[in-house]
């Protein structure tokens, strides 16, 4: 029973990524002017951030309690992957952004290298994120 609260949490942060790929992220790049888009985007990846931590940690808490290592392993480094994108990367990938802006070319390569290893680190969420659901039906469902 306590796999189904875990799939329910997983599916919750699932959701809610596909949702900010899909929807968020276009949806200001094509309405809001550069200006407003960053105040957005600084203001709202920290908090998207934050909650698929405060998700993920709540799911690892239910593996730990069912006995699924495997589950509680993966979603350590998920938990950790989102805290150290909303509390290394963000701030850097903000500042070096600021500095291209001023002119800085070094920055320039600095906020690149930075944002494509914050979207990696929100791709590999995804993708254990989605394995654990998958193993879960089929430990559970077959």
């Amino acid at each position: 029973m306590i796999i189904y609260v875990i799939n329910f949490f997983i599916a919750i942060l699932l959701g809610s990524m596909i949702f900010f790929m899909a929807v968020v992220s276009p949806s200001v790049f094509a309405t809001l002017s550069s200006n407003a888009s960053s105040k957005f985007l600084r203001t709202i990846f920290p908090r998207m951030f934050l909650f698929g931590f405060i998700i993920a940690v709540l799911s690892l808490i239910f593996s730990f309690i069912s006995g699924n290592i495997l589950n509680f392993i993966l979603l350590i480094v998920v938990a950790i992957s989102f805290i150290i994108n909303r509390n290394y990367l963000t701030p850097r990938i903000n500042d070096f952004r600021d500095k291209e802006l001023e002119g800085d070319q070094k920055a320039s390569s600095s906020f690149k290298y930075l944002h494509l290893l914050s979207v990696l680190l929100f791709i590999l969420n995804f993708i254990i994120l989605l394995g654990i659901i998958i193993l879960n039906y089929f430990n559970y469902n077959l």
